[in-house]
């Protein structure tokens, strides 16, 4: 299943549980869950890249947006 556009994807492999991503988020909407990040309000995302950007490994992204179907305008 994909997620939304514009909410944040983390690579498990990647990431080191480092918390950068839940210390920077100005909607407070990350979380740890152990020694990894979530996102148990995905509501209040308001997708401005903060995690992404701060991220040493480049373990987390934001989810990128679908393309439009054929023909919407």
């Amino acid at each position: 299943m994909n997620p939304p556009d514009g909410l944040p994807v983390l690579d498990e492999s990647r990431c080191t549980g480092c918390g950068d991503c839940v210390a920077v988020c100005p909607a407070d909407c990350l979380a740890m869950a152990g020694p990894r990040p979530w996102l148990p309000r995905p509501a209040d995302c308001i997708s401005c890249a903060a995690c992404e950007i701060v991220c040493p490994p480049g373990a987390i992204h934001l989810a990128d947006p679908k393309p439009a179907p054929a023909g919407s305008a």
